[in-house]
């Protein structure tokens, strides 16, 4: 793990906030569910464990995730923003629910 990945992982530990995002997403039986993602570091990239997207994902044994690979020229915010359109995309691109 690079020094600056430690460091994004030392100011996400002493943030106030829980490391999770929920997003909210209509299944396909119109009802209003939410998406949650526990955020944390792994190597050298900021992974977002969270509910499945598609039906592959939901019948996998594995916990599907999204990542992203971190950048030294970037804060935590925008790390997570990042991730957050990751995770977004990976919604608009699976099955299993509609924005």
């Amino acid at each position: 793990m690079y020094n600056f990945v430690k460091k994004l992982q030392e100011e996400l530990n002493n943030s106030n906030g829980i490391p999770m995002f929920e997003i909210g997403v209509v299944d396909n039986s119109d009802t209003t569910d939410f998406v949650t993602c526990d955020i944390s570091f792994k190597g050298n990239s900021i992974i977002a464990q969270r509910d499945a997207v598609s039906t592959k994902e939901e019948k996998s044994k594995y916990i599907a995730q999204t990542s992203i690979v971190c950048d030294s020229v970037f804060s935590l915010d925008e790390h997570l923003a990042e991730l957050y359109g990751a995770v977004v995309d990976d919604i608009v691109n699976g099955d299993l629910y509609a924005i």
